[in-house]
């Protein structure tokens, strides 16, 4: 990773306390709230490019509140540890600067029909409590030709830069202090 994309990462910061919308844009697409839990111990939200349905995406952007985890670095080194003990993971990337952390890897089940790329950035949120996690994941068909790192798919450099980019304001429900 270049360092100008992790410059961009880290200064992602989590936009004011207002309402999430229906709908927000990730890297040149229009994304559509599917799911939400709001009432669990850890709140989610839920979204999947507009044209896409809940069964059968293949791009998704997810939110978490983790009210009861404080320190982003050694929540992504836990994440980053328990991915390389999964032989059907193969980690890329595993980044820690202040109060945030960015881990990437690729899922890929033996057998399975589809792959997964998936991009995990921990922050403390501004006016909550605990962690925030926005979280990227492309569904796809794998190709037997190729080799597990050879499958990393070739636009995750332009999505982590898309994704440092993007200025999705959290939702107003992960901004209550507990």
């Amino acid at each position: 990773m270049k360092p100008f994309v992790f410059f961009l990462m880290f200064a992602f910061i989590a936009c004011g306390a207002q309402a999430q919308e229906s709908s927000i844009a990730f890297d040149g697409d229009f994304y559509k709230k599917i799911s939400e839990d709001l009432d669990s111990a850890v709140k989610v939200v839920e979204y999947i490019p507009q044209r896409e349905n809940a069964s059968d995406w293949t791009r998704k952007i997810t939110f978490r509140h983790y009210p009861h985890l404080t320190d982003a670095r050694a929540t992504g080194a836990m994440l980053d540890a328990t991915i390389k003990q999964n032989p059907a993971n193969t980690a890329e990337k595993s980044v820690a600067r202040g109060d945030e952390a960015l881990v990437s890897y690729l899922h890929h089940p033996e057998g399975a029909k589809l792959m997964e790329y998936r991009i995990f950035y921990y922050l403390k949120p501004q006016g909550a409590e605990g962690l925030a996690t926005y979280e990227y994941t492309y569904r796809f068909a794998p190709d037997p030709k190729l080799s597990v790192g050879e499958q990393i798919p070739r636009e995750r450099q332009r999505w982590l830069g898309a994704f440092a980019n993007s200025r999705w304001a959290l939702p107003a429900a992960f901004l209550k202090k507990n």
